[in-house]
């Protein structure tokens, strides 16, 4: 019984390739997503993360939950920093493979990945890594991000917003806030739907 239960807490293939096929899912999602509100560049900058950790929550908490081991908010924004690395730039791969190892280290300890509060946690890291990357850029990274051939235009409407701490605040307020919403509601669907059958412990 003991040995069975050491096996089960070891990362698998098939783990690995739930990680990656909700990854992709997300992934798909979150393009789409970003393409039909793309058009406000408003909405863009301050709510689009916001929106995505509302939208996406039902996907990131099944796939935790289905794994039920550690890895999955580490692989998630692996993905992510690759993905900004080669959209952005190099210089935004420490920033989303900071934020994983954060996510993934506030998930330490036995079953953290059957706890919906700290599932939640690792979301909201998550989310608002994603919300505030923009603000890296003026912040942190602004002379890499100018390298990268950006048009003056964006720099100045990305340093108004992102150097005026209302517009700051309600960003990561709302994505925090929407990403914990879509967790808890996520949450109830899947008591009702997957635990009850079995197919989430």
């Amino acid at each position: 019984m003991e040995k069975e239960k050491s096996v089960s807490t070891k990362f698998s293939v098939k783990d690995a390739a739930t990680i990656g096929i909700f990854c992709a899912i997300m992934f798909v999602v979150f393009m789409a997503y970003s393409m039909l509100t793309g058009a406000s560049l408003f909405y863009s900058m301050i709510f689009n993360a916001a929106g995505a950790g509302f939208i996406l929550a039902p996907f990131y908490v099944y796939m935790s939950m289905k794994v039920g081991k550690h890895g999955p908010a580490l692989v998630y924004n692996i993905m992510w920093a690759v993905i900004a690395g080669l959209m952005m730039g190099p210089f935004m791969i420490p920033w989303f493979l900071g934020g994983g190892i954060i996510a993934e280290l506030s998930m330490w300890g036995k079953d953290s990945y059957h706890d919906i509060k700290r599932v939640s946690v690792s979301w909201v890291i998550t989310a608002l890594v994603r919300a505030a990357h923009g603000m890296s850029e003026i912040w942190f990274f602004k002379d890499a991000f100018l390298a990268t051939g950006v048009s003056e235009e964006q720099v100045q409407i990305q340093t108004q917003y992102y150097t005026d701490p209302k517009w700051v605040l309600l960003s990561l307020v709302a994505t925090a806030v929407l990403a914990v919403l879509g967790c808890m509601i996520s949450n109830k669907l899947i008591v009702k739907h997957f635990r009850k059958s079995g197919a989430i412990r």
